[in-house]
């Protein structure tokens, strides 16, 4: 087939493109507390879905709100349906930006905001895909259909929530990750380690409070602790902090006045998307290392602290806790310390594991309460998720492959991933996109961006894609 008009067809959507995800991005689409009928992720996340559902009204497509869960575009019809599937939330803000968040300013050809890549800018390149396939004329022998999320990032809900309404399309691909094809996606265990510290009374430097993230699937860039100074003066306690600093890389710490005798110690490193947090420098698990090192903490509250000190820290691998596994086909486990909190009685620490094929939540949960156990630590599963693995040889994954490497001339392989995204909700769904190899991971940090040029070529093969394996 001769693409030579699709692609023209794509390249005059640019300008337009450009101010949609503007228009996209400037909605702040946290998840929020209910906020009445038909906007159960909150109300910033029912205007994202309602602007969305109005573009695609504005484009001629059918349209459908699945109670505020998720929304559906459709075009066309046919024995099977080809899916795509994009969500419409992100995660909070976060500091460290030097571009405003909500923006979508234009620097050196990059377009900045949350959720430019993750994952509204990648959903818009679906749905103009699909505009560019219907204005062409070109036909298809099964429908298309956009599934757009409200609630990727916090448990998939959404999905799960659609599929019990309607039939999940029989394949398709989500523009959430990299080219040129994700088939493997690490199995996910978000596990919890907590104590019942009974205060802390008698303490020499007690730990009022610990709060470190929001999201167990974001490196956390800060970490605080109130404690009791005792003894000490503020200055004392910053000279000991230094001296962490100068036997730790990358450690920085400070403590300021809180009053009433207290102060705040602020641990400050890195945002990263918990499937890559080697990307990234932990605040929690460093300060945990300096709370250890301090002798922080009551009797039950000091051997938690240094329980998780030890087992899990600032390590990404998950050595320590007695988890590490690896496998040549989908790489090796990964840890991510992602919320810390304490409150002068409970000491609890949500882990994000993604874990290879050959990995057992079993096995993990196990090996985990076999190594805290001894500081009196509870370990519980607060969700789980089984790897996923499309064959490299099924249908969609190679008509992927071709289109990929016939728009790009680029190699076109299969790779494995530690994120999860929609693929493993319906049945042959695969990751496909927006990133390229060799392109920095920017989901989740601040400063997040998408390359407009390789936007713009993302839409191209999103539309051969469509016309490739939905057309006739």
């Amino acid at each position: 087939m001769n693409y030579e008009t699709l692609d023209k067809i794509v390249d005059s959507y640019r300008d337009e493109l450009i101010e949609n995800i503007r228009k996209w991005i400037a909605i702040p689409s946290v998840q929020g507390a209910p906020a009445g009928e038909n906007a159960p992720f909150g109300k910033e996340v029912r205007r994202m879905l309602d602007t969305a559902l109005e573009d695609g009204r504005r484009f001629g497509f059918e349209v459908r709100d699945i109670d505020g869960y998720a929304g559906d575009i459709s075009y066309g019809s046919g024995p099977q349906t080809m899916g795509m599937l994009a969500h419409l939330d992100v995660v909070p803000l976060g500091d460290g930006w030097t571009h405003d968040p909500l923006g979508g300013e234009i620097e050196n050809g990059r377009m900045y905001g949350r959720g430019t890549t993750d994952d509204k800018g990648p959903a818009l390149c679906a749905l103009y895909a699909m505009r560019a396939v219907k204005e062409a004329g070109i036909p298809l022998k099964d429908g298309v259909r956009l599934i757009l999320g409200c609630d990727e990032e916090t448990g998939m809900s959404d999905m799960r929530y659609y599929a019990s309404k309607l039939k999940m399309p029989d394949y398709g691909f989500s523009p959430d990750a990299e080219f040129p094809v994700i088939n493997i996606e690490k199995g996910g265990v978000n596990m919890r380690l907590s104590k019942v510290t009974g205060g802390e009374d008698g303490a020499a430097l007690p730990v009022y409070s610990l709060y470190a993230g929001e999201r167990p699937n974001v490196v956390p860039a800060e970490a605080t602790a109130v404690v009791g100074l005792g003894g000490l003066s503020l200055a004392a306690l910053n000279e000991k902090l230094a001296e962490i600093e100068k036997k730790h890389d990358k450690f920085r710490l400070a403590a300021t006045d809180a009053g009433e005798g207290r102060a705040k110690i602020t641990a400050t490193g890195v945002n990263a998307h918990a499937a890559m947090p080697e990307r990234g420098v932990n605040a929690a698990g460093m300060l945990l290392i300096a709370l250890k090192e301090l002798g922080a903490g009551g009797e039950g509250a000091r051997a938690a602290i240094a329980m998780l000190a030890e087992a899990v820290g600032m390590e990404y691998t998950g050595e320590s806790l007695g988890i590490a596994c690896a496998d040549e086909l989908s790489g090796a486990l990964t840890c991510n310390l992602g919320i810390l909190r304490y409150d002068s009685n409970e000491l609890s620490a949500l882990l994000d594991i993604r874990y290879p094929l050959c990995g057992s939540e079993e096995l993990m949960l196990g090996q985990a309460a076999k190594r805290v156990a001894p500081a009196g630590m509870a370990v519980c599963c607060a969700s789980s998720h089984t790897p996923l693995h499309v064959p490299a040889d099924s249908k969609i994954v190679k008509g992927l492959l071709k289109v990929y490497h016939e728009v790009t001339g680029l190699p076109a392989y299969t790779i494995a991933i530690g994120g999860g995204t929609y693929s493993r909700m319906m049945p042959n769904t695969v990751a496909f996109g927006v990133c390229f190899p060799g392109d920095m991971d920017v989901c989740h940090i601040a400063d997040e961006y998408i390359d407009v040029e390789k936007m713009m070529l993302g839409v191209k093969i999103f539309a051969h894609a469509i016309a490739e394996i939905a057309g006739n």
